[in-house]
C-alpha cells in the first residue's frame, strides 16, 4: 500500500510540474510576442497584429522569416540579441535591445514558436 501511495504522490508532483512548465512555456509565448511587438515593430514586422507598422522602409527582416532561417535556435538568438549590431560601420544596423534576461528569452520563445 505505501508503495502504491507514494507511486501515485511522485506521479502527481510530476504532473504538476510538468502542467507549471506548460504553463510557464504559454505565458513566455505570450509574453515574448507583447514584448516582441512593442519593442521590435518599430523595424521589424515582430507580430501580425501588432499596433503599428515598421518605420524602417524597408523593413528589417520579419521575426517569422527569421525563424525559418537554418540555423536559428535558442543559442543563435541570444548571442544575436546580447551583441550590439550598430556602430560607425553600421549605423542604422540594430541597437542593443536592452532587455532582462527572462525577456529575451521570452522573446526567443515567441520567435522559435513562428517555424512552420
Amino acid at each position: 500500500m505505501r508503495i502504491a501511495v507514494t507511486c501515485l504522490a511522485a506521479f502527481s508532483v510530476g504532473m504538476s510540474l510538468a502542467w507549471s512548465q506548460e504553463a510557464t512555456t504559454q505565458e513566455d509565448l505570450r509574453q515574448g510576442h507583447q514584448l516582441a511587438a512593442m519593442f521590435c515593430g518599430n523595424c521589424h514586422l515582430a507580430a501580425p497584429d501588432q499596433p503599428n507598422e515598421p518605420v524602417l522602409n524597408p523593413p528589417a527582416p520579419s521575426f517569422a522569416s527569421i525563424a525559418q532561417r537554418k540555423g536559428i535556435d535558442p543559442g543563435s538568438l541570444q548571442k544575436f540579441l546580447a551583441t550590439t549590431h550598430r556602430g560607425l560601420d553600421k549605423p542604422n544596423g540594430m541597437p542593443y535591445p536592452n532587455l532582462a534576461d527572462y525577456q529575451v528569452k521570452q522573446v526567443i520563445a515567441y520567435i522559435l514558436s513562428l517555424r512552420k
